[in-house]
């Protein structure tokens, strides 16, 4: 069973402090991206380059995190709060899932839905 208290805290701070050297030892080599900008993507270098240009068009942090997994801990659902400032500078709060799917103690899908 995959330890989801310390991924969900691991993950979150390292996106909070862009740290995606630190998320990037914790995904699969060949980790599937998707809500991270458009279409779906493969591949640490793919999820760094989508980070880095979300993170420019939104300047957010996450918070208030909800963590639910199944019985095994290899899909993990986190409910976030979304705070942060559009490339225009108009601020917001919303809601967001992030979906993780481990296999070995390694992410191998990571998946952003935005609440309406």
């Amino acid at each position: 069973m995959a330890n989801t208290e310390s991924i969900n805290h691991a993950v979150i701070e390292a996106l909070n402090a862009r740290d995606f050297a630190a998320l990037a030892g914790k995904v699969h080599e060949d980790v599937s991206i998707s809500g991270i900008g458009e279409g779906m993507d493969n591949g640490r270098a793919a999820l760094r380059d989508r980070l880095a240009r979300h993170f420019e068009a939104f300047d957010e942090s996450y918070g208030d995190a909800l963590v639910m997994s199944d019985a095994l801990g290899n899909n993990v659902a986190i409910r976030l709060t979304a705070r942060g400032r559009s490339a225009a500078g108009d601020a917001y709060s919303k809601e967001k899932i992030l979906l993780l799917e481990l296999e070995d103690g390694a992410i191998t899908r990571i998946a952003f839905f935005t609440g309406s």
